[in-house]
Parts: structure tokens; C-alpha cells; sequence
């Protein structure tokens, strides 16, 4: 055995060394490794070749890449003595990581869009020594997959890079959540319930816009993964081609080193069906670490039901010690709505779990996931997960957006050891304001200020981020790296630190801009839920247009507006070839889109002026002022969709633009129809001219 581990290092280091011979003399070594360099290593090895060369200092080295299994908390970091340079980590992706961490130190900014490459570069004999101790040990993302800004549209190739990006940026873990129907088969009594049913089934059509068909490169009529459109009308093949679209990108993750964890929902399956269900997922996902069972989404809109029946509930799934638990029978009333429904995915998915944790050939870790909105229902579910299950990791998604989580989690979570067992979900973005620009920072910093206190000296266990669109989130997601890794961030350092490294010399107006979009995406979650909600059915029988407060859209609109004023003068004064300027110039693109977004719903919100007769009719004169106020506001989501479509860089954005389509858009068009009498595919017009905000609209020549 000896003998043939040394063989193997001879021949990892020639490997290395035919992989280095564009560095000069640069020599690649590895220490510790069993086999062959890893997905995660060859990425390392190509970036080294890439970047390194253009380092000061960093010609005629050895590169020793050590895997030290006696590190068990994720620390990684590297060491320059002599003519090496070590970098050391407890697993093959924290010897990445530190791999990254240097060329961070050396001025290479990596971030979920890519890297930026500075100027000048640091003289690599400079830099000290540095080791990293992550204060989160598991850090990544969650992926809904369910909507088509997110990689579920994108090609199997860039949703890899995605995860390279990911990499990069040193996390290193990503959860893959499926809803009913989207990215497994499972048996279901005789029959097979199939996969693919992408976005929730809701098919995003092309047909009636030449504009879509201009600006989307890969699809002809149906927005979704290119290579899932000419099977689009099978279920069948698309059942199968979503699985092995999912297999593909689970195991390329898993190559790379990162925990993979599945996620799906019970909802009000049977103990035995939820079995079924998880079966089915680990046999199709076997490379997979975690499989979750998790509460569909709980906010207000479930069953109806009683006291009796909640009670009944528990005594059929719990003890009678849990069942009659003071914070469990809390949030419970005479009348109700959702806690029946809540409290018996709870008990399913407990003896579901019990039942997987029986069996000793299962596999994946298991574990609880609880997703409600309702705080004292939240209560309720989690204090009888952590009495049930007390030794499991409770997955748990408090609030939408990161303020509310921040929120709820400092009031449930008061005492180590549940924070101890506690995965906690945050957010990047949040899905009801997807077509505007968002800034979460400010929540995750109250967050992992919480976390701080509680575990002062201590790591948390894992924290996953939901979000769907990729350069929207840029910023958002590179403090969410930041904080995870060196702990509670003020976000004002962090404002400082970015715009050092992208070389905006204005710092103090960014900060104020970013401080803009923070109270616009507080004020927009708090007031404006769902204002740019984009899941189709929201939209089917036209949308919130009517019932949106038009004193809080102003206010937003306010927000937005001023940071795009401050954007424009700070974006003058930026080199356009320097690596701010591609960020502020797309930053100020999807500004001024949510200017016009607001202003769309601005004159969309008048129809609710619009006089109907006793009968429910609509006079002719009514008629018209609704075709015009449904006019104005199309036209005005034409030029959000013209100016959105002038940034472009990833395929998330193809998706965006596709959805504003066929959700509000298509929304607006249905009551345009109902009180204005138009056919739906009418192009919009109007005999008053509609004007774009007075804002500059940035782009690349």
C-alpha cells in the first residue's frame, strides 16, 4: 500500500507539472491526496495557469496543495516559507478555498458573476501568512430551481460554471430543493409521477413577441432549458431529461467537493408515500449527503380548521408529553387556518424520518425542514421538531427576506444548542420582488450578529441563502460569503472593502446608494409583498395592480430614483476600464428598471377607479379610460423590458425578461380585456405620450 501511495504522488506530480508548462517554471505538488487530482483540483490547476502568471513574484515557486484530514472545522488557509508556497485545508475543497483566499489576498476579487481582475497586482513575496477559520462551516446556497431566472433554464454547462463560480467564492455546500413534479420520479400507488413540470408546470411562451424572439439566444417558442425544447410536448422524455439535466449537475457539485444536500416536500402524503418518495430521490441522487423533508410554504392561504382537529393531530403523531407542550399548543385557536396542515407534515415527516433512520443501509444524512411565514406557528412547528427529533438538524425558513429572518430567528433561536441544530435558510433576494433590484445585506448582518452572540466562540453549523437571478445579486452574494467566513460584517466595512477592490474612489456615495436600495428593498418587502411576485399563477386573473398601495410604490419609486441620480454621478468619475465600471453600469440598468417598474405600476393602479354599472358591466366610457390606463402602463413595461434587454450577461436575465411577459404583463392584458374589451394580443397604445424616467441608462457601447 505504501508503495503504491508514493507511486500515485509521482504521478499526481507529473501530471501537474504537463498541466503547469505554459507558468514558466512554476511546479505543482501535491501532500496527502489519495488518488488523481479531483474536478475541484483541475479547476485550481487551470486557474493557477490563468492567473498566477501575471503575479509579481510568483514565477520559479513550488505550489504544494496539502490535504490535512486532522483539520475537522473547514479552516484553510496558506503559508509562504522560502521558495513554496503551501496552501492546506481538512478536505479538497477547503485546499481550493485557500487556493482562492490567496489570489484574494493578491487583489482578484471573485464574486457570483466571475472574477475581477485588478490592475495592478499585489507582489506575491509580499504577502504573510494566512489561515481561516470559517465562523459558518457550511456555507452556500439554496436553489429553489423553480423559476426561469434561476440556473433551471440555463444549459448543463453554465449551471456548472454557476457552481464553479460558487467554488470560487469559497463555499461549500449547495442545496437543490424540488417541488412536486420538477426534478424526481417517484411511484405514487401503480402509478409514476413524473418530472419535469419546469416553473410548476406553467409554460412560458415566446410566440406573441417578436421582442422575446430578438433578444432570447437559445429557445424558438418556450422558454426553458435549450435543450429540453424540442422534447418540451413529451412528458415523458422531459421527465426523464430533467432528471438526468439534475443528475448531471448534482454529481459536478459533488466532484468539486461540495456537501449536496436534496430537498423536497411531503406536504399531506402518507408516512409510507413520504418514504417512498425519499427512497426513490436517494436512489436517483445517490451522490448526494442530505436529503431534507420540508413543510410546503406556510403563510395564510392553507386550510381552514379547529382547535379539535389540530389536537387530534398531535396526539396521532407525537407522545402525549410533546403533544401537550405549552409552545407547541400555543399558537393554537377555536378557528384557524394552516396549523392543522403544518403540524401534520411535522408528524409525517418525524415518523417518516424514524422510519429511514431504521433502515442502516439509507444513506444521506436526514433532516427537517419547516418553512413558514406565520412566527407563531413557526414557533409551534420547530419546538415540536426539536422535541421529536433532538439530535436532527432542523432546516428552518422563517420569514421572506433576509430582515425578516433576521427577525424571527433571534426571537426562536435563544439558546446554543438550538442554534446548534439549526440549518438556517436566509435570503439574497426575495421572489416577490424579483423584477426589481434588491439589497439584503442589512438582515444577514443582523443575522450573523445574532449568531455572535449566542456562539461567541463557536461555529454555526450551516447557513444557505435563497436566491434566483445571478448578476442582480452580485453585491448580496459576495457579503453573504464575506459574513460566513469571517463572522458578523457591518455592512458599511463591507461597502468600504468592495469598493476598494473594484476601485471606486467615491466610497461615500456608494454607500449611500447602497444604503438607498437597502430601504427600498425594506420598504418594498414590508409594504409591497409580492409587488413583483413572478410565478404565473399570481398573474392568471390579473395580479395585484388594483389593490398595491400607491403611496408605498411612490415611496420605493422614491428610493430607487434617488440612488439612480447618485449612480449616474458616480458612474462619471469611474474608469471605463476598470472593474467598477461593467458593475455600476449594470447596476444603474436595473435601477432605472425598477423605476419603471414602479411607474407601470403607478398607472396600472388607476384601474381600480374604474366604475362598473349595478349589473357589473362596464360602460363604453369606462371602457375606454380603462383601455387607456391599461395602454400607458404596457407601454411603460415595453421600456422596462427594452431596457433590461441592454443588459443581458447571463442567461438568468433571458429569464427575467421572459416572465415580466407572460406574469404582469400578461396580468395587465387581462384586465385591459375584462374592463376595456380589448383582445389580449392588441398591441398597446395610447394618444398620450408615455416618458421614460429622466435617468441615464448605462451600457456598453
Amino acid at each position: 500500500m505504501k508503495t503504491n501511495s508514493k507511486t500515485l504522488q509521482v504521478l499526481l506530480w507529473i501530471v501537474c507539472s504537463l498541466f503547469m508548462t505554459g507558468c514558466r517554471n512554476m511546479k505543482v505538488k501535491y501532500e496527502g491526496f489519495s488518488s488523481s487530482p479531483s474536478a475541484s483540483m483541475r479547476l485550481v490547476e487551470s486557474d493557477l495557469r490563468k492567473y498566477m502568471a501575471e503575479v509579481p513574484g510568483a514565477a520559479n515557486r513550488d505550489y504544494l496543495f496539502c490535504l490535512d484530514q486532522t483539520i475537522t472545522d473547514g479552516s484553510f488557509g496558506f503559508q509562504l516559507k522560502d521558495n513554496q508556497v503551501r496552501m492546506f485545508g481538512g478536505d479538497e475543497i477547503g485546499v481550493t478555498h485557500a487556493f482562492y483566499t490567496l489570489l484574494e489576498e493578491l487583489g482578484y476579487t471573485f464574486d457570483v458573476t466571475g472574477v475581477s481582475v485588478p490592475a495592478v497586482k499585489k507582489d506575491l513575496s509580499l504577502l504573510t501568512d494566512k489561515s481561516i477559520t470559517p465562523k459558518v462551516r457550511w456555507r452556500g446556497i439554496r436553489q429553489h430551481v423553480n423559476f426561469p431566472m434561476d440556473i433551471s433554464s440555463y444549459s448543463i454547462d453554465d449551471a456548472k460554471e454557476y457552481i464553479n463560480s460558487l467554488l470560487r467564492m469559497r463555499f461549500n455546500k449547495i442545496a437543490f430543493h424540488s417541488y412536486p413534479g420538477q426534478w424526481y420520479e417517484t411511484q405514487v400507488g401503480d402509478s409514476l409521477a413524473l418530472a419535469g413540470n419546469f416553473f410548476y408546470g406553467d409554460t412560458h411562451f415566446m410566440y406573441d413577441s417578436e421582442f422575446l424572439k430578438k433578444h432570447i439566444s437559445t429557445n424558438d417558442s418556450v422558454f426553458c432549458i435549450p435543450e429540453a425544447e424540442p422534447i418540451f410536448t413529451d412528458p415523458g422524455k422531459r421527465s426523464r431529461f430533467a432528471v438526468a439535466w439534475m443528475q448531471e449537475l448534482v454529481n459536478y457539485a459533488a466532484d468539486l467537493g461540495f456537501y449536496v444536500q436534496m430537498s423536497f416536500e411531503p406536504r399531506l402524503a402518507s408516512v409510507d408515500q413520504a418514504v417512498q418518495t425519499a427512497e426513490d430521490i436517494r436512489k436517483t441522487y445517490p451522490r448526494i449527503n442530505a436529503l431534507e423533508m420540508i413543510t410546503e410554504e406556510t403563510g395564510g392561504w392553507g386550510p381552514r380548521c379547529t382547535a379539535e382537529e389540530v389536537k387530534n393531530t398531535l396526539k396521532t403523531y407525537f407522545p402525549n408529553e410533546i403533544a401537550n407542550d405549552s409552545i407547541v399548543c400555543a399558537p393554537i385557536q377555536p378557528q384557524q387556518t394552516d396549523l392543522n396542515a403544518l403540524y401534520t407534515q411535522v408528524g409525517i415527516i418525524t415518523q417518516a424520518i424514524g422510519q429511514l433512520q431504521a433502515k442502516e443501509a439509507f444513506g444521506p444524512e436526514l433532516k427537517l425542514g419547516i418553512y413558514s411565514t406565520i412566527t407563531r406557528y413557526t414557533n409551534g412547528a420547530y419546538r415540536l421538531a426539536r422535541l421529536t427529533l433532538p439530535e436532527t438538524q432542523i432546516c428552518l425558513m422563517a420569514s421572506h427576506g433576509s430582515g425578516g429572518t433576521a427577525t424571527v430567528v433571534a426571537d426562536l433561536i435563544r439558546t446554543a444548542d438550538d442554534m446548534r441544530h439549526t440549518e438556517i435558510y436566509s435570503w439574497i433576494e426575495f421572489d416577490g420582488l424579483m423584477y426589481l433590484y434588491q439589497n439584503s445585506i442589512d438582515g444577514n448582518a443582523r443575522l450573523m450578529e445574532h449568531i455572535g452572540k449566542l456562539l461567541p466562540e463557536e461555529q454555526q453549523g450551516s447557513i444557505l441563502y435563497n436566491h434566483w437571478r445571478t448578476a442582480e445579486n452580485r453585491t448580496s452574494a459576495r457579503y453573504a460569503m464575506t459574513s460566513t467566513l469571517e463572522g458578523e460584517t457591518i455592512p458599511d466595512v463591507f461597502y468600504e472593502q468592495y469598493a476598494g477592490r473594484l476601485a471606486i474612489k467615491d466610497v461615500e456615495k456608494y454607500k449611500k446608494i447602497l444604503t438607498l436600495l437597502q430601504q427600498a428593498n425594506d420598504h418594498s418587502r414590508t409594504y409591497l409583498g409580492n409587488i413583483g411576485f413572478c410565478w404565473m399563477g399570481a398573474w392568471r386573473s390579473g395580479g395585484s395592480f388594483p389593490w398595491m398601495n400607491k403611496e408605498h410604490v411612490q415611496t420605493a419609486r422614491t428610493y430607487y430614483f434617488e440612488a439612480g441620480q447618485l449612480l449616474a454621478e458616480l458612474i462619471a468619475q469611474v474608469d471605463k476600464t476598470s472593474p467598477a465600471y461593467d458593475y455600476l453600469a449594470f447596476m444603474g440598468n436595473r435601477v432605472l428598471c425598477s423605476v419603471i417598474y414602479m411607474d407601470a405600476f403607478l398607472e396600472a393602479a388607476e384601474i381600480r377607479t374604474i366604475r362598473k354599472e349595478a349589473d357589473g358591466s362596464v360602460s363604453e366610457s369606462e371602457k375606454l379610460r380603462a383601455q387607456e390606463i391599461c395602454n400607458r402602463a404596457l407601454l411603460l413595461f415595453d421600456q422596462y423590458m427594452e431596457t433590461h434587454a441592454q443588459m443581458m450577461p447571463d442567461r438568468g436575465c433571458e429569464g427575467t425578461l421572459v416572465s415580466i411577459w407572460n406574469a404582469p404583463i400578461r396580468g395587465l392584458k387581462v384586465y385591459r380585456s375584462q374592463l376595456g374589451g380589448v383582445a389580449p394580443e392588441e398591441l398597446p397604445h395610447s394618444d398620450t405620450p408615455v416618458d421614460a424616467p429622466p435617468l441615464p441608462i448605462f451600457y456598453n457601447d
